[in-house]
């Protein structure tokens, strides 16, 4: 049986703070579009691909070709949120274990990296208005963060058990 066959993990459901109180458990799930077969993809990729930052270029764009990921130039159409540029990062580090280290962890990283899942601004402001804030993470079923819904203090499903 592999990840995709097992039975789906229920909702967890629990508040900001404990959310933000995890450590991420390094799957690497989101630092490479190939790790999720492509599902997973960068937001508006500046045509330095952070070069300016790193030195180097950092995120890389990435094409399929003919079943086979493959670097490929910055496009027009990476400068787009909703582009969903499939990407690799060059400091990303796989291990033996399947997990993965970032090389750039204690220096400077892009917002999305230090934000994603639950350091985005809007998820406060989505709880003051009562909102669930369901986490990006259904593409990872090795996140921490998988399956997890960030709702307000108080709210009566965070007793249930999971």
């Amino acid at each position: 049986m592999t990840e995709h066959d097992a039975p789906l993990q229920p909702l967890r459901y629990v508040t900001l703070e404990a959310a933000r109180a995890l450590e991420c458990n390094g799957c690497g799930d989101c630092c490479d579009s190939r790790r999720t077969d492509g599902f997973w993809a960068w937001g508006t990729l500046p045509p330095d691909q952070y070069r300016e930052q790193c030195g180097e270029p950092l995120i890389i764009p990435l094409e399929r070709v003919d079943g086979v990921w493959r670097d490929r130039t910055h496009q027009a159409e990476d400068l787009g949120w909703l582009s969903a540029t499939r990407f690799r990062c060059s400091a990303f580090r796989p291990q033996e274990d399947g997990r993965g280290l970032c090389g750039r962890h204690d220096q400077w990283r892009p917002e999305p990296c230090g934000t994603f899942p639950v350091g985005d601004a809007s998820i406060p402001l989505a709880l003051a208005q009562g909102q669930d804030v369901p986490l990006e993470t259904s593409a990872f079923p090795k996140c921490t963060w998988f399956h997890m819904v960030v709702v307000p203090d108080g709210d009566p499903r965070l007793t249930r058990p999971s």
